[in-house]
């Protein structure tokens, strides 16, 4: 079986824009991010080191700011590879042009280097005020909080005016959270996360974002796919359509030997016409389904249990580990071990106990 690569990425540093009125609750966010993924490289082979630091990025009159009680680190004059713009806690539009308009003064410089140089920008919330200001957003696609767009669309205008880009920003209502090449804005506090582990995930320690993201931002797939111990129903009827009662037969028999003719049955039609309905709307057969829906069973026990490979594919309803580890890797990408050793949400239990765990085995289980 392939093992993983878990050669863990070079160190990726971080600065975050702090001082006066600053959103605290999006610079927490991102750090939280940031300390998932060194939480996550500190349980693979080798990884004692971080692989990520940050430090906070203040104006010389604002050094009295106090950032969110979370140490930085300090990167001397090593250059930045992402800035992180949290957005400021202001009730008007003239007043967060007026801070926009002073921290240009004094970042403006910094960010179109940064930018030039390949760096990757996450203006938070109304960060993007910031960007709009120094003529970083002309052009650009970007997600807007509605109180504030008005404000940040006619900063943009006017500094596109001012450097003949008459290009303007492309306000992305329907989106909360949007990617336009290096930079990613949001338009609002609960997309930081979602929009910072993207972020994250196009650096060196992508795979690290990826496996944060797993454990951090809501997955239905593997809501719906957790073991009876994790389930929590929720309670509230599905629509009772054939489709919608095979679909749930499906997930409810997950752990048992697929049978095409059983699922028609549980949904009052016949296998034909099942299969027929079911490759029109949702594009795959019955089976096919049920395999993605044991899969993902499989990526959460994977990634939080200590069960042998074997065991999960008794538990996701494969009596045939070889047959198993086909399917896995066919859905998946890579095998199951290797899915393990890359996104695994748990240390081991020898890290747990430590060298003085148990009384007389000098602390080896």
């Amino acid at each position: 079986m392939p093992t993983a690569n878990t050669a863990l990425p070079s160190c990726l540093n971080v600065g975050i824009l702090w001082g006066h009125g600053s959103i605290a609750s999006t610079a927490a966010a991102a750090v939280d991010a940031l300390r998932a993924m060194n939480m996550l490289a500190a349980m693979r082979p080798g990884g004692a080191q971080p692989v990520v630091r940050w430090l906070w990025l203040q104006m010389p009159q604002e050094r009295d700011a106090t950032p969110p009680p979370v140490p930085g680190a300090d990167l001397g004059s090593q250059p930045l590879d992402v800035v992180v713009i949290p957005g400021w806690l202001v009730p008007t539009g003239p007043q967060l042009r007026e801070i926009s308009q002073r921290y240009s003064q004094h970042f403006g410089a910094m960010l179109q280097g940064h930018l030039q140089r390949g760096g990757l920008v996450a203006a938070l919330f109304n960060g993007s005020s910031l960007l709009a200001h120094c003529g970083l957003l002309a052009g650009r696609k970007a997600a807007l909080p509605w109180v504030f767009a008005p404000s940040i669309v006619l900063q943009s205008s006017e500094s596109g005016a001012r450097t003949a880009d008459v290009a303007e920003v492309a306000w992305q209502r329907e989106r909360t959270w949007q990617r336009d090449g290096a930079l990613w804005t949001t338009a609002s506090l609960q997309d930081t996360l979602a929009a910072m582990l993207d972020l994250l995930a196009q650096t060196s320690a992508a795979e690290l974002a990826q496996a944060a993201s797993h454990a951090l931002l809501f997955d239905s797939q593997r809501q719906l796919t957790a073991t009876t111990a994790m389930e929590t129903p929720t309670g509230h009827p599905l629509a009772a359509g054939a489709l919608e009662q095979a679909r749930r037969w499906l997930q409810d028999h997950r752990n048992e030997p697929y049978s095409l003719q059983a699922t028609a049955r549980a949904a009052a039609t016949s296998p034909r016409t099942l299969l027929r309905w079911f490759a029109q709307v949702h594009g795959e057969t019955p089976q096919d389904y049920l395999h993605r829906l044991r899969i993902a069973q499989a990526q959460a026990l994977l990634q939080t249990t200590y069960l042998t490979v074997d065991d999960v594919a008794q538990q996701c309803g494969y009596n045939d580990t070889g047959s198993f580890r086909k399917v896995f890797t066919r859905v998946a990408g890579v095998t199951p071990g290797a899915y393990r050793q890359r996104f695994k949400l748990r240390t081991s239990r020898k890290q747990w106990l430590g060298r003085q765990g148990l009384p007389g085995t000098d602390g080896r289980v």
